[in-house]
């Protein structure tokens, strides 16, 4: 990477270090772009990502979520084994329930377009058989369950690791504690500034997570996005060694996963958000009184916080911004469809789009749908 009077020259230049942003340096080091540099205002993986649930799921409702799932599964199922590196998924299966007719209607729906695109291993489970699967829930008022068993969850942070040392090899230089302030277009380059100095490329991507939401304003993009605070409680241990998938009540929030031996409760509803734990532990104690009576005697020993962001319609934002300056940016399931959505980014960086993936419907200038996620609070919290 070339250095004239203290500014450094780059092939492209990726500005964020969570798991897109090295998935992406990754992807156009490997592409043969030569001198890619990775930026990250902090530590690696130390925003989003760091507070990532780590879900990858198929249970999506639309052909272009669901063919993400598909790869972002092949992704996280091959991690390990491709870049040599212990990389765990945790196949435990996913379950979504509802005791809502309407919301079991569009479980249906979306578990016909999942088999139609290819991905059949979908089971819409009657209450008495949910037990089997999920032995802590009570079935009284269910109407369905969506379970999908090859789905599962990971630590986010793991393919931060495994993506950055795999660009390293391929000559990507990777800075930390690199803010980004500005990008400035000169002549048919940017350049790339901020305290620790500047980096002059033909192509920049911006996948700062809710840093992008600054850095695009200036070319008349408005995000809405915004960052959120998630507050989980890790239980006792419970049924140790037993396989028990997530799952999500959607008529209230509440989210049990499994975390070793023990489990990981949360409640992601549109209620208020909890003020803190002790307000959480209140939320989930009382909708476990209904939904799964045998958690309600678990001690919580643990405690995390994840500021995820949020925001529009739960889709990502991709696209170019202006000629050779692109955006990636998740408002929620980044750690499942970031990285094949980062691979298709790169594609198109290089001049040689993914003509079997079309992110056109989430395109960084559209103007946001209807929720995506069936479970999801409303507004700022």
């Amino acid at each position: 990477m070339p250095e004239a009077s203290g500014v450094l020259t780059a092939g492209a230049v990726v500005v964020g270090g969570g798991i897109n942003g090295a998935a992406l340096a990754y992807y156009l080091a490997s592409s043969g772009v030569e001198n890619v540099v990775l930026l990250e205002a902090t530590e690696l993986g130390s925003g989003a990502t760091a507070g990532s649930m780590g879900n990858v799921r198929q249970q999506y409702g639309t052909a272009l979520e669901i063919e993400c799932s598909r790869r972002g599964l092949a992704f996280w199922k091959s991690l390990g084994s491709s870049f040599g590196l212990t990389v765990p998924f945790h196949e435990d299966g996913y379950l979504m329930l509802t005791s809502n007719e309407a919301s079991a209607e569009t479980l249906r729906k979306h578990a016909a377009v999942q088999i139609e695109q290819g991905m059949p291993d979908v089971h819409l489970l009657t209450p008495d058989q949910i037990p089997d699967v999920a032995p802590y829930l009570d079935t009284t008022g269910l109407v369905l369950g969506s379970y999908t068993p090859l789905d599962g969850h990971v630590m986010p942070t793991d393919g931060v690791t495994a993506l950055v040392a795999a660009a390293r090899s391929l000559g990507v230089v990777v800075k930390r504690h690199w803010p980004v302030e500005a990008v400035v277009r000169e002549g048919s380059s940017w350049r790339v500034q901020g305290p620790q100095g500047e980096v002059v490329a033909p192509k920049v991507a911006l996948v700062a997570g809710i840093g992008t939401k600054k850095l695009v304003e200036p070319f008349g993009v408005q995000l809405d996005m915004y960052e959120g605070r998630h507050l989980g409680l890790i239980t006792e241990n419970y049924l140790p060694g037993r396989k028990l998938p997530t799952t999500v009540d959607i008529d209230t929030g509440m989210v049990i996963e499994r975390e070793g031996d023990q489990l990981m409760v949360a409640m992601l509803s549109r209620n208020p958000a909890p003020r803190d734990y002790d307000h959480l532990a209140e939320l989930f104690y009382e909708a476990a009184s209904v939904r799964a009576p045998q958690l309600t005697d678990l001690s919580m020993v643990s405690r995390y916080t994840a500021w995820p962001v949020l925001g529009g319609d739960g889709h990502p934002y991709v696209g170019l911004v202006e000629e050779g300056l692109w955006a990636l940016t998740f408002t929620g399931h980044g750690a499942m469809h970031g990285p094949p959505v980062a691979q298709a980014l790169a594609r198109e960086m290089i001049g040689d789009p993914d003509g079997t993936l079309d992110l056109s419907e989430w395109d960084i200038r559209r103007e946001p749908a209807e929720q995506s996620v069936l479970w999801r609070r409303q507004g700022k919290e």
